[in-house]
C-alpha cells in the first residue's frame, strides 16, 4: 500500500534536506542500501516518506509506503516551502487543474485502449500474430471471444463489436472477477490509514 504526493512549487531537493525542517521535527534518515542521489528519505522519528529526485535536483515525488501517517511531514515541507501538496488521487497531481479534466482524459485514455485491443482480439480470433500476451486478463477474454465467436460466427462483424464487448465482459465478470467485499472493521482501518485529501497541506 502506497501513495505518491507532488508539491505544487518546485523545490530543490538540496534546500528540501539543508536542516530547516528539524524545527517541525522532520530530518533525513540514511539507509544506506537504499539512499542515493536520486532517493533520499524524510522522517519524523516515527514514520517516514521518500523523495524521489529528478535530473535537476528538484523534487518530483513524495511517496509513503506501509503503515506511515505521513502528516506531520507534508505539513512542515509545505510550511517551509510555502506549497500545496497533492496526492495521486487529485487532478492536479497529473497535471489537470479540475476533476473534469481528469476524468475527461481518462475516459479517452479508456476508449483508445478499448479500440486498440479489439484490433488484437480480432487478429487472435483469425489466428494472426498480435500482441495478447498468454496469462494475461486480455488471453481471458480472447478466449472467451473465441468461444463466443465459434457459436456465433457474426459477432465478428463490425456492427456487432459492442455485442461481442459486453457478452465478453458479462462472462469475464461473472466467471473469473475477484470481488472484495470490506466489512465495518476493515473501512475503519483504511480509514484510519489513509490521508484523506481534504487533510493534505495546503500553504
Amino acid at each position: 500500500m502506497s501513495t505518491d504526493y507532488r508539491l505544487l512549487k518546485k523545490v530543490r531537493s538540496c534546500d528540501l534536506f539543508d536542516g530547516r525542517l528539524e524545527e517541525f521535527g522532520v530530518g533525513e534518515h540514511v539507509k544506506p542500501d537504499e539512499t542515493t542521489k536520486k532517493s533520499r528519505c524524510l522522517t519524523d522519528g516515527r514514520n517516514y516518506v521518500w523523495v524521489d529526485i529528478d535530473d535537476d535536483g528538484f523534487v518530483d515525488c513524495i511517496s509513503r509506503y506501509g503503515w506511515n501517517a505521513p502528516g506531520k511531514i507534508l505539513n512542515a515541507v509545505a510550511d517551509i516551502f510555502d506549497t500545496d501538496i497533492v496526492s495521486e488521487y487529485e487532478p492536479q497531481f497529473w497535471g489537470f487543474d479540475t476533476q473534469e479534466e481528469w476524468d475527461a482524459c481518462m475516459e479517452k485514455m479508456s476508449k483508445e485502449a478499448e479500440e486498440k485491443f479489439h484490433v488484437e482480439l480480432l487478429k487472435y480470433l483469425r489466428g494472426e500474430p498480435n500482441d495478447i500476451g498468454p496469462g494475461t486478463i486480455g488471453m481471458l477474454e480472447a478466449e472467451i471471444a473465441k468461444t463466443l465467436v465459434e457459436k456465433d460466427p457474426s459477432l465478428l462483424l463490425p456492427i456487432n463489436k459492442d455485442k461481442l464487448r459486453s457478452e465478453v465482459k458479462s462472462i469475464y465478470d461473472r466467471e473469473h472477477a475477484v470481488k472484495v467485499t470490506l466489512g465495518p472493521k476493515d473501512l475503519a482501518l483504511v480509514r484510519m490509514l489513509s490521508t484523506d485529501e481534504d487533510d493534505l497541506p495546503r500553504a
